[in-house]
Protein backbone atom coordinates (compact mmCIF):
# COMPACT_ATOMS: atom_id res chain seq x y z
CA UNK A 1 0.00 0.00 0.00
CA UNK A 2 1.54 3.16 -0.89
CA UNK A 3 1.11 6.30 1.40
CA UNK A 4 -0.41 9.37 -0.24
CA UNK A 5 0.43 12.92 1.16
CA UNK A 6 -0.11 16.51 0.18
CA UNK A 7 0.98 19.88 0.91
CA UNK A 8 -0.94 22.97 0.30
CA UNK A 9 0.42 26.03 -1.64
CA UNK A 10 -0.96 29.50 -0.39
CA UNK A 11 -2.09 31.65 -3.25
CA UNK A 12 -4.36 34.69 -4.61
CA UNK A 13 -6.24 31.90 -6.05
CA UNK A 14 -6.89 30.38 -2.79
CA UNK A 15 -5.20 27.03 -1.67
CA UNK A 16 -3.30 24.86 -4.24
CA UNK A 17 -2.67 20.89 -3.44
CA UNK A 18 0.67 18.89 -4.27
CA UNK A 19 -0.11 15.30 -3.56
CA UNK A 20 2.49 12.60 -3.86
CA UNK A 21 3.31 9.00 -2.94
CA UNK A 22 6.59 7.78 -1.45
CA UNK A 23 8.64 7.51 1.85
CA UNK A 24 12.01 8.92 1.47
CA UNK A 25 13.61 9.33 -1.47
CA UNK A 26 12.31 10.94 -4.36
CA UNK A 27 8.30 11.78 -4.29
CA UNK A 28 6.05 10.97 -7.04
CA UNK A 29 3.63 13.75 -7.83
CA UNK A 30 0.19 12.42 -8.69
CA UNK A 31 -1.94 15.36 -8.95
CA UNK A 32 -2.27 18.92 -8.35
CA UNK A 33 -5.58 20.21 -7.19
CA UNK A 34 -6.37 23.97 -7.87
CA UNK A 35 -8.70 25.85 -5.39
CA UNK A 36 -12.42 25.68 -5.87
CA UNK A 37 -15.40 28.16 -5.11
CA UNK A 38 -17.18 25.32 -3.47
CA UNK A 39 -14.84 23.47 -0.63
CA UNK A 40 -11.38 24.06 0.34
CA UNK A 41 -8.84 22.15 -1.06
CA UNK A 42 -8.19 20.06 2.05
CA UNK A 43 -11.56 18.59 1.61
CA UNK A 44 -11.22 17.90 -2.15
CA UNK A 45 -8.15 15.79 -1.67
CA UNK A 46 -9.40 13.93 1.58
CA UNK A 47 -12.16 13.18 -0.85
CA UNK A 48 -10.39 11.90 -3.72
CA UNK A 49 -7.36 10.41 -0.76
CA UNK A 50 -9.05 9.30 2.16
CA UNK A 51 -6.03 8.24 3.87
CA UNK A 52 -3.81 10.90 2.48
CA UNK A 53 -1.70 13.29 5.14
CA UNK A 54 -1.03 16.04 4.86
CA UNK A 55 2.80 17.51 4.85
CA UNK A 56 4.19 21.02 6.15
CA UNK A 57 8.34 19.93 5.30
CA UNK A 58 9.79 17.51 2.62
CA UNK A 59 8.18 15.83 -0.20
CA UNK A 60 8.55 17.69 -3.67
CA UNK A 61 9.42 21.26 -1.48
CA UNK A 62 11.47 22.53 -4.84
CA UNK A 63 8.05 22.31 -6.90
CA UNK A 64 5.84 23.67 -4.16
CA UNK A 65 8.00 26.94 -4.37
CA UNK A 66 8.31 26.80 -8.04
CA UNK A 67 4.33 27.05 -7.88
CA UNK A 68 4.02 29.69 -5.23
CA UNK A 69 6.40 31.58 -7.10
CA UNK A 70 4.75 31.09 -10.39
CA UNK A 71 1.58 32.01 -8.63
CA UNK A 72 3.29 35.36 -7.19
CA UNK A 73 4.02 36.76 -10.76
CA UNK A 74 8.00 35.15 -10.85
CA UNK A 75 9.47 33.41 -12.99
CA UNK A 76 9.78 29.44 -12.63
CA UNK A 77 10.86 26.52 -14.80
CA UNK A 78 8.61 23.34 -14.47
CA UNK A 79 10.27 20.26 -14.64
CA UNK A 80 7.99 17.21 -15.75
CA UNK A 81 10.61 15.15 -13.64
CA UNK A 82 9.03 13.59 -10.54
CA UNK A 83 5.24 13.64 -11.84
CA UNK A 84 3.45 10.47 -12.69
CA UNK A 85 2.71 11.17 -15.85
CA UNK A 86 3.62 8.10 -17.39
CA UNK A 87 0.15 6.94 -15.53
CA UNK A 88 -1.54 9.04 -18.01
CA UNK A 89 -3.26 7.36 -21.06
CA UNK A 90 -1.11 7.21 -24.25
CA UNK A 91 -3.13 10.40 -26.23
CA UNK A 92 -3.25 12.56 -23.08
CA UNK A 93 0.36 11.79 -22.40
CA UNK A 94 0.83 13.59 -26.14
CA UNK A 95 -1.28 16.57 -25.40
CA UNK A 96 0.29 17.02 -21.78
CA UNK A 97 3.96 16.59 -23.04
CA UNK A 98 3.24 19.39 -26.24
CA UNK A 99 1.19 21.87 -24.10
CA UNK A 100 4.05 21.84 -21.46
CA UNK A 101 5.74 23.41 -24.78
CA UNK A 102 3.49 26.06 -25.13
CA UNK A 103 5.96 29.53 -23.40
CA UNK A 104 4.43 32.07 -20.87
CA UNK A 105 2.72 34.60 -22.16
CA UNK A 106 1.91 32.88 -25.65
CA UNK A 107 -1.44 30.59 -26.21
CA UNK A 108 -2.66 28.17 -28.96
CA UNK A 109 -5.58 26.65 -30.05
CA UNK A 110 -6.97 23.11 -29.19
CA UNK A 111 -7.14 22.66 -32.90
CA UNK A 112 -3.91 23.89 -33.13
CA UNK A 113 -3.03 21.69 -30.01
CA UNK A 114 -4.25 18.79 -32.16
CA UNK A 115 -2.09 19.65 -35.29
CA UNK A 116 1.18 19.83 -33.43
CA UNK A 117 0.50 15.98 -31.95
CA UNK A 118 0.15 14.74 -35.68
CA UNK A 119 -3.95 14.58 -34.83
CA UNK A 120 -5.90 16.87 -37.15
CA UNK A 121 -9.06 17.10 -36.42
CA UNK A 122 -8.88 15.83 -32.39
CA UNK A 123 -9.59 19.46 -31.08
CA UNK A 124 -12.51 17.61 -28.59
CA UNK A 125 -10.22 15.04 -27.77
CA UNK A 126 -7.63 17.47 -27.09
CA UNK A 127 -9.98 19.52 -24.97
CA UNK A 128 -11.21 16.18 -23.81
CA UNK A 129 -7.29 15.47 -22.69
CA UNK A 130 -6.56 18.72 -20.99
CA UNK A 131 -9.98 18.49 -18.87
CA UNK A 132 -8.44 15.73 -17.25
CA UNK A 133 -4.99 17.09 -17.18
CA UNK A 134 -3.58 15.77 -12.89
CA UNK A 135 -1.29 18.19 -13.17
CA UNK A 136 -2.40 22.18 -14.39
CA UNK A 137 -0.06 24.76 -13.85
CA UNK A 138 3.22 22.38 -14.46
CA UNK A 139 1.45 21.68 -17.54
CA UNK A 140 -0.34 24.80 -18.66
CA UNK A 141 -3.17 23.79 -19.91
CA UNK A 142 -4.93 27.48 -19.16
CA UNK A 143 -2.83 28.44 -22.24
CA UNK A 144 -5.01 26.83 -24.35
CA UNK A 145 -7.93 28.45 -26.05
CA UNK A 146 -10.76 28.04 -28.46
CA UNK A 147 -9.68 29.31 -32.14
CA UNK A 148 -11.03 32.47 -32.02
CA UNK A 149 -9.20 33.80 -29.20
CA UNK A 150 -12.24 33.01 -26.35
CA UNK A 151 -10.85 31.48 -23.01
CA UNK A 152 -12.61 28.11 -23.64
CA UNK A 153 -13.01 26.00 -20.52
CA UNK A 154 -10.74 25.79 -17.48
CA UNK A 155 -10.95 23.19 -14.35
CA UNK A 156 -10.73 25.76 -11.52
CA UNK A 157 -13.11 28.07 -14.15
CA UNK A 158 -13.02 30.54 -16.91
CA UNK A 159 -12.51 33.29 -14.12
CA UNK A 160 -9.30 31.59 -12.93
CA UNK A 161 -8.16 30.94 -16.84
CA UNK A 162 -8.08 34.82 -17.12
CA UNK A 163 -6.11 35.36 -13.75
CA UNK A 164 -2.98 32.78 -14.80
CA UNK A 165 -3.09 34.34 -18.42
CA UNK A 166 -2.93 37.99 -17.28
CA UNK A 167 -0.73 37.34 -14.54
CA UNK A 168 1.54 35.58 -17.29
CA UNK A 169 1.12 38.62 -19.42
CA UNK A 170 -1.39 38.12 -22.11
CA UNK A 171 -3.84 40.32 -23.29
CA UNK A 172 -7.66 39.61 -22.45
CA UNK A 173 -9.55 42.07 -24.32
CA UNK A 174 -13.28 43.76 -23.01
CA UNK A 175 -15.16 40.23 -24.86
CA UNK A 176 -12.69 37.49 -23.35
CA UNK A 177 -10.48 37.37 -26.51
CA UNK A 178 -6.78 37.13 -26.42
CA UNK A 179 -5.64 39.18 -29.48
CA UNK A 180 -3.22 37.22 -32.41
CA UNK A 181 -0.15 38.55 -31.33
CA UNK A 182 -0.12 36.42 -28.15
CA UNK A 183 -0.56 33.38 -30.10
CA UNK A 184 2.72 31.06 -30.73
Amino acid sequence: MRTIHYRLVASFLGDVGVVWEGEGGAPLVVRVMLPRLDSPTADGIRKDYPDAVEEIDGGPGTLCRVIGAFLEGRRGEFSLDGLAIDRCPAFQKRVLCETVRIPRGRVTSYGELAEAIHAPGAARAVGTALATNPFPLIIPCHRVVKTGGYLGQFGGGTAMKKSLLLLEGVAVDGRGRIPPAFFR
